[in-house]
């Protein structure tokens, strides 16, 4: 015969257990920002990076009664940035940084410690298109125009971009060799444009945010574009100027800590959901001739892996990162008998 006072206990227990479980998924469930959302940058504040997180910001403030604004922290190649949020907020359910190529790849150049899987992906939303744009009163009216010249006389036609080792440095040596011919890669911190709006480089390859105003007023003219721009139908893709090649993107979106809670990914996500749909965001990519995408949570965590991979693998090769020093044994002193 079972004893009742036992029994009693046993499902008392169990019954205490469930209801503190309902009440834990009950918690998670209604889980709400209780102060106002950071998005961290690690870009000044003319960037296209930056663009894109205040165009998030604007989008996603209606959305949120407690607010949202736009840091900048610069510094260390974006690692200052990239550590205040793996390190001092792993854990701060109100802090989110952009994600771009240079967040996978910088790390790997100048040997430092955060990697992809050290952050929560939320979500990729827009891929930026890699323009090949010349000072509006350059001899060179097609792709062909230049390569041709930098075929013709090696090391001297010059693209100005940023640090050596970046997606437009990189996108630089993949095309020297699919077309077997070399010029000079000049890095500057303005990626080139004020040298390029002063005539004295000969063309960059960046993204539409850095360019378009420039290209609008009349002062820049884009020659090819990775992929096909609304805004300018006739510019072939690289493509279709006979000069295809393996164009590394540059993609923009958003992660977290590591330690967040659930709860609180699943509620970003639902707002980033919203905010990718909202009217101003869409404007903001129309102008940009960016390219809306949606590439959530496991897939993208997935896909920084295959680029860390992939940015490993392409610094190794170029000799872009410093074989590490092997430590030599110190020889022990023999004692003398």
């Amino acid at each position: 015969m079972k004893n009742p006072i036992q029994t009693t206990f046993k499902y008392g227990v169990l019954g205490v257990a469930s209801m503190a479980i309902l009440a834990s998924a009950a918690a998670e469930a209604a889980w709400k920002p209780s102060k106002q959302l950071e998005i961290l940058t690690h870009v000044r504040t003319t960037s296209s990076t930056y663009r894109f997180a205040k165009a998030v910001e604007k989008a996603a403030k209606p959305m949120l009664k407690k607010g949202v604004k736009v840091l900048s922290i610069r510094g260390a190649r974006g690692d200052r940035a990239r550590r205040h949020l793996s390190i001092k907020n792993k854990a701060n359910n109100h802090m989110m940084q952009v994600i771009t190529p240079s967040q996978v790849n910088n790390p790997i150049l100048a040997k430092q410690k955060t990697r992809p899987w050290h952050f929560t992906p939320l979500a990729l939303m827009v891929v930026s298109p890699n323009l090949m744009t010349v000072n509006a009163n350059s001899p060179y009216k097609t792709m062909k125009d230049v390569m041709d010249k930098a075929c013709a006389n090696p090391g001297k036609v010059i693209h100005g971009g940023g640090d050596f080792g970046n997606v437009a440095s990189l996108n630089s040596i993949l095309l020297q060799r699919k077309i077997k011919c070399k010029w000079t890669y000049t890095p500057f911190d303005d990626q080139g444009i004020l040298k390029l709006l002063g005539g004295h480089i000969d063309f960059v390859m960046e993204n539409p945010g850095q360019l378009l105003q420039f290209v609008r007023a009349g002062k820049m003219r884009i020659i090819a574009a990775s992929e096909k721009l609304g805004e300018f139908p006739k510019v072939p893709t690289y493509q279709e100027a006979g000069y295809g090649f393996p164009v590394l993107k540059q993609y923009r979106g958003l992660w977290m800590g590591k330690d967040v809670s659930k709860a609180a990914v699943k509620y970003w996500m639902g707002i980033i959901e919203k905010v990718r749909k909202d009217a101003s965001f869409k404007k903001y990519v129309k102008k940009n001739n960016l390219t809306p995408v949606f590439i959530k949570r496991n897939e993208l965590a997935k896909m920084l892996k295959t680029e860390f991979d992939n940015y490993l693998a392409l610094g190794t090769e170029l000799n872009l990162i410093g074989k590490k020093k092997k430590k030599k044994k110190k020889k022990k002193e023999k004692k003398s008998s």
